[in-house]
């Protein structure tokens, strides 16, 4: 049954910097749409983590980079390889079962790579380039539907039932929405959603790859890169927003100018949201990096703040600084890229993925 969205009375790894445009709106600071904020307790990792199973991927098949992780019911793995420029499909277990190119569904686009993949259910993976290029195809590797969407292109998407829902990238003076396909492609229904506070900071930096947006029991929720915490694109009755004591607020946006070192430096200076995640369909976890120094771990060079939020209110907020970058999350658990597996014979193999299991707090409700 295709997904329809409830009526309500009112309406330096995986990390993008997009430089195609500098405009100048909105220097002045501006009001956030997260009114609903409350504070978290930081806890450590392994308060609300187990640990780690350990994922070995199929050595038959070379996974060059592993860019984007997503997770089926199953439990199976879709990683976007930007080295082999394809998809690869392994089991739970870590077995290959298929590798997906782009170039299958548009030929003019052999060297485009995947850097957006999911499983949307019916058998069916989707695979999004850079290029704006879309590509739907089923479990043989055949193409069912593709799409090229320019000029904007494709900045998050996820499955809910049947249908669809994508985020067009930001662009200022445009009115940012989402909206709903079927797994063929074709237009269902579209909603408008609330402009960044700071258009320049948005249009620079995008965070992990197609985390923009992730989709839960009560519909998308979306993100942008000064926001502590994601909003639903629907209802925000009764969903609370985290606000964890090392996400300072940033003050304004991106300096005018042609400067792009110096824009740099000043995305750096404040804490961003990476990214969505959905630990399952009532559970979001809000990936955040350039953490204060007060807040960052000794000696620990890749690392990032989490927090791990109930959209039902089933616990209170809880919020972590771990030492590595999550890549995925579903089903209970969360993933991470690990070294590379060293073979039987001496070679490396493939990266390891971990996997850790979510344990809710004590006093969560069932």
């Amino acid at each position: 049954m295709t997904w329809s969205a409830p009526v309500y009375p009112d309406l330096r790894p995986g990390i993008i910097l997009a430089v195609a445009m500098v405009v100048a709106t909105g220097c002045a600071t501006s009001e956030s749409p997260l009114l609903n904020t409350v504070e978290s307790p930081i806890v450590p990792f392994g308060d609300v983590f187990a640990s780690p199973d350990t994922i070995r991927l199929d050595s038959e098949v070379v996974v060059g980079t592993v860019n984007f992780l997503d997770v089926s019911q199953e439990g199976h793995l879709l990683i976007a390889d930007e080295i082999s420029k394809s998809a690869h499909h392994f089991s739970a277990s870590g077995k290959h079962i298929q590798t997906y190119l782009i170039g299958t569904c548009q030929p003019d686009h052999t060297d485009e790579h995947a850097w957006l993949v999911r499983f949307i259910g019916g058998g069916r993976v989707m695979l999004v380039g850079r290029d704006g290029s879309v590509a739907v195809m089923d479990e043989s590797g055949a193409c069912v539907a593709t799409e090229i969407r320019r000029p904007v292109g494709i900045e998050g998407a996820c499955a809910i039932g049947d249908s669809v829902l994508m985020q067009p990238g930001y662009i200022p003076f445009f009115n940012p929405e989402v909206y709903a396909v079927t797994r063929d492609l074709e237009m269902l229904d579209k909603w408008r959603i609330e402009k960044p506070e700071f258009p320049r900071l948005n249009t620079l930096w995008k965070g992990i790859a197609g985390r923009s947006m992730e989709c839960f029991a009560d519909g998308p929720y979306y993100k942008y890169a000064e926001w502590s915490d994601a909003l639903p694109v629907f209802s925000r009755d009764n969903v609370a927003q985290v606000d964890p004591v090392f996400f300072t607020k940033r003050l304004r946006d991106i300096a005018r100018g042609p400067d792009l070192l110096a824009k740099i430096d000043e995305i750096h200076e404040y804490p961003t949201n990476l990214g969505i995640m959905a630990i399952d369909s009532t559970t979001r976890m809000i990936v955040y990096t350039e953490l204060p120094a007060e807040w960052r771990l000794p000696d620990v060079l890749l690392q990032s703040g989490i927090a791990v939020v109930s959209n039902v209110g089933a616990f209170p907020a809880r919020t972590a600084v771990v030492p590595f970058t999550p890549i995925g999350a579903a089903n209970g658990y969360i993933y991470r890229k690990a070294d590379n597996e060293i073979l039987p014979d001496g070679d490396f193999g493939n990266q390891l993925i971990l996997r850790y299991k979510f344990v809710p707090p004590p006093d969560a409700n069932p």
